[in-house]
């Protein structure tokens, strides 16, 4: 996705919007020679950000633990890369595994990557950071004329 659709679609105020995104994700050392990818979607609000959403109420929001803003508080860059800021819907967070391009259950996904990786923690208040390049919008009419 590009930064600048993305800020289009998160400064129209109030609202929602889908999103689907892929990452490969770097296996355990003794699976190195496998690819994994997760495919991820999930529904994100507009309008809405971390310091005010209700699970943050009483919690520090300070700098961020790595990169810097590029557009306040959409947009994160960091070597060299824009990263997206957002605030998922609760419970619409969908995501399929695959190994070697076959489809797997997140368990058997979950056996190929390091104790510490398998054990992420989710994110705080539902805000994630998706790297812009793999994001992709999908089902919103702000972009439909582009």
């Amino acid at each position: 996705m590009d930064t600048q659709d993305f800020l289009t679609i998160v400064r129209g105020g109030l609202g929602t919007f889908g999103v689907t995104w892929e990452s490969t994700v770097t296996p355990a050392a003794a699976w190195r020679k496998h690819t994994l990818v997760k495919r991820t979607r999930a529904i994100c609000m507009t309008g809405a950000t971390f310091a005010g959403l209700v699970e943050n109420a009483d919690r520090e929001t300070g700098p961020l633990p790595w990169g810097e803003w590029s557009e306040h508080p959409y947009v994160i860059t960091h070597k060299g890369q824009d990263y997206a800021r957002l605030n998922v819907v609760d419970g619409t967070i969908r995501t399929e595994y695959s190994v070697d391009g076959l489809d797997v259950e997140r368990e058997m996904f979950l056996s190929y990557l390091t104790p510490s990786a398998r054990e992420a923690k989710r994110p705080i208040g539902g805000t994630i950071t998706v790297k812009m390049g793999g994001l992709h919008v999908v089902g919103n009419p702000a972009l439909a004329t582009r």
